[in-house]
């Protein structure tokens, strides 16, 4: 379950504990050492380790084996293991390499690639540390090698209680300290169970590549449907299902254009792209990527859909008359100039229920090009109730 707070932004502190490194001196003059972590503060808490040069550079993503089955081999010699460990909520924070920006998640993939869900980069999770994270494994590195190149044998330790109690406090902090950050939009995945917590409001799962929006234009429409039932503002309604749809369908348009190898002039159109003109998007879609918007849809249900969008514009622009260009752009012959138009329960509920549709074509189709890993999606249907 997603961890209950309100506040955007908020600094969330380090779940503690210690990092150790047991250093001794072998009968032969070797030294040797082994790594632990050790947690006992009253929150949650979770771990994941990663390989990384003894400089400090993360290199690769240990896959925890099941009982038996070893972990993964180092990408290569002289790798030192480092565990990363959680915020108090048991949330971990991520920074995308490549469009740098910054969210948690409450789990982190260690045998498929994770995905940012902001660009849609994939990479491995080691790849995704935050500042604070990277500067934390950095230490870690730097602690091994004091303890190898030491002659006394003992105990090395971070002492990771001490960042955690220095959360909003004032005055000099500890010398490793790195607190995570409360995002805004925090969404279980529909599809893996995975919890995110993510700025703003679309995006992907970072766990299984599968993009929020079809959930966010499902709260949308069930709200705007709950209020068709209970009031009588019709148009208003009518507007604000296919303005939900619109908003979901722009960002769409925005990762096609930003993770399809495309022109220039055609990545400025998909980027900056307005779904109010279905018929023309409808027809583009299915020529530029293959997607299908009308799939499942009889003319009847095509013409209805094409006829409220235009009339989406008269209720935006023109207060609800008609005027001249959407008679001449809509066919409909039914108004005149001037007529104010009005809608009843049945269409305004019949609009909504296209939109819906339309938005698991888009869906779906925009996931054929980009499939979401299917290991992750396979964990949730062994047990829906487990997160990864």
């Amino acid at each position: 379950m997603m961890p209950k707070y309100s506040t955007d932004f908020q600094e969330i502190g380090h779940c503690g504990g210690k990092f150790t490194i047991y250093a001794k001196t072998a009968e032969n003059g070797r030294r040797q050492y082994q790594i632990g972590y050790s947690h006992c503060r009253p929150t949650a808490a979770s771990l994941f380790a990663i390989y990384a040069l003894p400089e400090g550079i993360p290199v690769g993503t240990i896959q925890s084996g099941y009982i038996g089955t070893p972990c993964n081999p180092p990408p290569c010699k002289g790798c030192l293991t480092i565990y990363i460990a959680s915020d108090s909520l048991g949330m971990f924070g991520h920074q995308c390499q490549k469009c740098k920006k910054y969210w948690r998640s409450a789990s982190t993939p260690t045998k498929w690639k994770m995905t940012c869900p902001y660009c849609g980069f994939q990479a491995e999770s080691h790849e995704f540390l935050a500042v604070g994270q990277l500067k934390f494994v950095e230490s870690c590195c730097m602690l091994i090698e004091q303890a190898m190149l030491s002659e006394q044998d003992g105990e090395y330790v971070i002492d990771m209680d001490k960042v955690a109690d220095a959360v909003g406090k004032g005055g000099e902090k500890p010398e490793f300290y790195y607190a995570e950050e409360s995002q805004q939009n925090k969404f279980c995945c529909s599809a893996c169970n995975e919890s995110n917590d993510i700025l703003g409001r679309y995006g992907y799962c970072c766990c299984c590549g599968t993009h929020n929006g079809l959930d966010e234009l499902e709260k949308d429409i069930k709200s705007i449907r709950e209020r068709i039932t209970t009031t009588v503002r019709y148009e208003d309604y009518v507007k604000d299902a296919i303005s939900a749809f619109d908003s979901y369908a722009r960002q769409i348009g925005k990762q096609l254009a930003g993770r399809i190898p495309m022109t220039s002039r055609r990545r400025k159109d998909w980027e900056k792209r307005l779904f109010h003109k279905l018929g023309s998007c409808v027809k583009d879609l299915q020529d530029n990527f293959d997607i299908d918007l009308f799939k499942g849809f009889n003319q009847s249900d095509k013409d209805f859909a094409i006829l409220m969008f235009h009339r989406r514009h008269i209720y935006e622009h023109n207060g609800g008359e008609v005027d001249d260009k959407y008679i001449q752009a809509s066919g409909d012959t039914s108004v005149r100039p001037k007529q104010v138009i009005r809608e009843s329960k049945e269409t305004a509920l019949k609009i909504s229920e296209l939109v819906m549709k339309m938005g698991k074509n888009l869906h779906d189709g925009f996931h054929e090009i980009f499939v979401p890993e299917e290991e992750s999606l396979q964990i949730k249907k062994r047990n829906p109730s487990r997160q990864q």
